[in-house]
């Protein structure tokens, strides 16, 4: 933006007071971002510009601004400032909830977010900042990565270094990263975002992409809009790429503090203990009536989820992905876990390859921020059928398995209804040699190797066949076996610590999260990996 070529800039020899006065001034050009007609263009697509969205997501007063000065200035023959570009990147430090973070975002009013006259961004404070003091890092990204016009100011397309990459990997081993994808998305910042612990989306506004729609028709003749092509129905509904999507960027910003309200500091620490005012020994009267007596009804499992945790409060995490499996965080007796649960109104709560790929995320995003794990397991199995074969159900769910084998944070699960087979084995497993799953059953709970139905299909089939009724004969079989699964017999052999009462599920909890505390704070010390995105 053009300055004022009447005012003289500082230079030595003058007073200090004009120093400073030079200083605010450049500040306050800054502040104008791309100007006014720049900034209306953003309100009339009903977004805010980084500046108004950092005040709103951040406590007030709280922000510290770092680099307000950088951006692209020219100077004429005599020292003055006839020109300044801000950096199209705001970045600093502030505090959510009075807890310091590292925040930063795009400026989109200025060549898109991706000016190519200056380079401005995360690497140069907030990056540094949340890895050497242990603090969450957020990023609030609207840019369109890198622009032609910089190839031809610099006079040469140069080979992509890779350099970037590595601190951000370095951040998701270390410290809690979440990022608001705010508008449009494509390239380096798209992949920025990507690299979170979560990531969430304003439904209608927010798009992400490699590139968007001309690149698109240009290179592969692809003809769509921006949100058909990446908005939050393609991301967080069908490809799960985007973890949850808002409302509204105010909404954004809420799910962006209460994940990182439940996470601790860094890798390395342990979650403090919220003071909830529950009750640990409450006991809910509704969890004695929730579960039907018909074994293949179905039933509220979030509602199941809610009357047991503190407060009723649950944080989801890719609830329209992978349906099947509820993934989320909540508190007993004001300490942070991971919950997992099934849903038995999407798919009876099978297995299917994305179920497997988000529990997957999910469990190694527990283990690497020493949360433990509450499970409410009503698994019936993999998912069956030539679809589920073409998703590559049962290899999705062997990395399922593994990741629940290599997490050393406690377990504590109940069985409140189906665990069979192979993908029920994975709430099962325990993380280290002599690890202990704590495993209580309810009375509605069934388990077993392979549903009886099932079972019953492939084992007796010859004898089916042969009988003179053969449906008659299956369901015989069936019904003598439906005697076998009593979930007395199974306590009797130890496959459960106790059947309790399901009133009693959240004291239990309670007191085993809360006894888990000691061995956190030993595995927060161990070597952490990066969470895959």
């Amino acid at each position: 933006m053009p300055i004022d070529s009447k005012r003289e800039t500082f230079k030595p020899g003058m007073e200090w007071e004009r120093a400073l006065d030079d200083i605010a001034y450049i500040k306050d050009l800054a502040a104008e971002l791309g100007g006014p007609e720049r900034i209306e263009r953003q309100h009339r697509g009903g977004r805010y510009t980084i500046r108004e969205r950092v005040e709103k997501f951040v406590d007030p007063g709280s922000f510290f601004e770092a680099g307000p000065l950088v951006g692209a200035a020219e100077y004429d023959q005599d020292g003055n400032l006839c020109e300044f570009i801000p950096g199209a990147y705001v970045m600093g430090l502030a505090e959510i909830n009075g807890r310091p973070v590292a925040v930063g975002g795009d400026d989109f009013t200025i060549s898109g977010g991706s000016p190519h006259n200056v380079h401005k961004g995360p690497r140069q404070f907030t990056q540094p900042l949340a890895l050497q003091y242990g603090i969450p890092y957020v990023q609030l990204v609207e840019g369109v990565g890198h622009s032609s016009k910089s190839d031809e100011t610099q006079g040469h397309m140069g080979l992509p270094a890779g350099q970037q990459w590595w601190m951000h990997a370095e951040l998701l081993r270390r410290v809690p990263v979440a990022a608001g994808i705010m508008g449009s998305v494509a390239g380096a910042p798209a992949a920025y975002a990507l690299m979170s612990h979560f990531t969430v989306m304003v439904k209608g506004q927010s798009q992400i992409f490699p590139s968007g729609p001309p690149v698109v028709r240009r290179a592969i003749g692809e003809q769509m809009d921006k949100e058909e092509l990446g908005g939050a129905k393609r991301h967080v509904h069908e490809s799960g790429q985007v973890d949850n999507e808002a409302e509204s960027e105010e909404d954004a910003f809420d799910q962006i503090r209460q994940f990182l309200s439940y996470l601790p500091n860094t890798t390395n620490d342990v979650a403090p203990r919220v003071e909830t005012g529950d009750p640990p020994d409450r006991r809910p009267e509704e969890l004695l009536t929730i579960m039907p007596t018909e074994r293949r009804r179905g039933y509220d499992p979030r509602k199941l989820i809610k009357l047991t945790v503190d407060n009723g409060e649950f944080f989801e995490m890719r609830r329209y992905y992978g349906g099947s499996l509820i993934t989320g965080f909540a508190r007993f007796d004001g300490y942070s876990v991971g919950i997992i649960g099934n849903d038995p109104q999407v798919l009876a709560g099978a297995m299917n390859g994305d179920a497997a790929d988000k529990y997957t995320h999910f469990v190694d995003l527990c283990d690497t921020f020493n949360l433990p794990m509450v499970i409410f397991l009503d698994m019936p199995g993999f998912m069956l059928g030539s679809r589920a074969e073409s998703q590559a159900t049962m290899r999705r769910g062997v990395r399922a398995l593994i990741a629940s084998a290599e997490a050393e944070v406690p377990k504590v699960e109940f069985a409140v209804r189906k665990s069979y087979g192979v993908a029920a084995d994975a709430p099962h497993s325990i993380g280290q040699p002599n690890g202990l799953n704590l495993r209580f059953g309810w009375p509605a709970g069934e388990w077993g190797g392979i549903p009886i139905e099932g079972g019953v299909a492939a084992a007796y089939r010859r004898e089916i066949e042969a009988a003179p009724d053969p449906d008659a004969h299956r369901e015989m079989i069936e019904n003598r076996l439906l005697r076998l699964r009593s979930p007395f017999k199974a306590a009797h052999h130890g496959d459960v610590v106790d059947l309790i009462d399901p009133r009693d599920t959240r004291m239990l909890a309670c007191k085993f999260v809360k006894l888990a505390q000691p061995l956190l704070a030993k595995l927060a010390q161990r070597p952490k990996r990066a969470v895959r995105p």
